[in-house]
């Protein structure tokens, strides 16, 4: 099947095989996004957050300020990026996609809470504490494994612990790059992996059930590759770090995407180069990401795409006038 959309997103493109902190500046007027499927999605979300779970949420005291300058910093943003979406007035917002109206001074939330039912987006702050950047406050509605979100109190290495090779290849390094990013200068960074569950909002114990949905399909699969493209997503995250002018915190947040892998049937830059990277993964690295299972139809369905897209192009040289020795040749 065929999509008439392409990805808003496409790091594969310019990723490597090995892990990559891969930052990059960031105009501030791209911070927030609504999606296609914004109502629906913010119903889910909203009440996978009901009641501060503490698998998707945490907080400690000292993170309400930072948190209160975040929701500021929000707010503000809205009213002048996002006037479609959002109605802004002085003490609520309402959401102009889904009619949902929001207090901005609800004693019940805290200020983390009510950005978490505002945006897509979910946020980590990290706060100075003895020189180190900690995690102070985490919603973190996307996955359900509840690894970011029991970091609070932490810093950034006990969430990465997980991902083979990446505290030992890039630990140090993350360190500064945290600390370095300036009021002013926000930057942004993009994680992506093929998996075989469609839905945003991971299911509860999001790595083995990734893993689950990868063996399930890959049973399909064996039989006929050719349905990847319809069972198999690509899902993006797209990662942003501002730093808060006034607490000095560090905001971080997360907008995760799921598309199709069909709707990159026709865009062979894109699937030359994530055939180029899964092919370089290392077995861990496979693993992981739950891609060990389905990698051989996966490989298989972007050959057959890339090879349809080469035939396509040389048919239309011949149309243009070329031979069909010509396009062997380019074969």
């Amino acid at each position: 099947m065929l999509h008439e959309y392409s990805p808003k997103h496409h790091p594969y493109r310019n990723a490597g095989a090995m892990f990559q902190i891969g930052l990059k500046p960031m105009d501030m007027a791209t911070w927030l996004d609504t999606g296609r499927d914004h109502a629906a999605f913010m119903a889910e979300k909203r009440q996978r957050l009901a009641g501060r779970p503490l698998v998707y949420y945490r907080s400690l005291p000292q993170s309400i300020v930072a948190q209160g300058e975040l929701l500021r910093l929000v707010v503000a943003h809205l009213a002048v990026h996002h006037r479609s979406s959002f109605d802004v007035a002085a003490h609520r917002v309402r959401d102009r996609i889904d009619g949902s109206l929001h207090s901005l001074d609800q004693k019940s939330l805290e200020p983390l809470e009510i950005v978490a039912n505002l945006l897509e987006e979910d946020f980590v702050l990290f706060e100075k504490q003895d020189g180190q950047d900690i995690i102070t406050a985490a919603s973190n509605a996307y996955t359900s494994s509840g690894r970011i979100v029991s970091c609070v109190g932490r810093d950034m290495h006990y969430a990465h612990d997980p991902v083979p090779g990446l505290n030992a290849q890039l630990a140090a390094r993350i360190d500064r790059v945290l600390a370095n990013v300036q009021a002013g200068a926000p930057v942004v960074r993009f994680n992506w992996f093929v998996t075989a569950i469609a839905d945003r909002l991971y299911p509860e114990g999001s790595h083995h059930a990734n893993a689950t949905a990868s063996e399930d399909v890959a049973k399909l699969l064996a039989e006929d590759h050719t349905r990847a493209g319809d069972v198999l997503h690509v899902r993006t995250e797209r990662q942003t770090f501002v730093r808060l002018p006034e607490t000095r915190a560090l905001a971080f947040g997360i907008h995760t995407y799921s598309d199709p892998l069909s709707s990159l049937a026709g865009d062979a830059e894109s699937l030359t180069a994530m055939h180029r990277l899964i092919s370089e993964y290392s077995e861990d690295r496979l693993r992981y990401a739950g891609l060990h299972a389905i990698k051989v139809p996966l490989l298989r369905w972007i050959e057959d795409r890339l090879d349809k897209s080469l035939q396509e192009v040389g048919d239309l040289r011949i149309g243009e006038g070329k031979t069909t020795s010509d396009r062997r040749a380019d074969r």
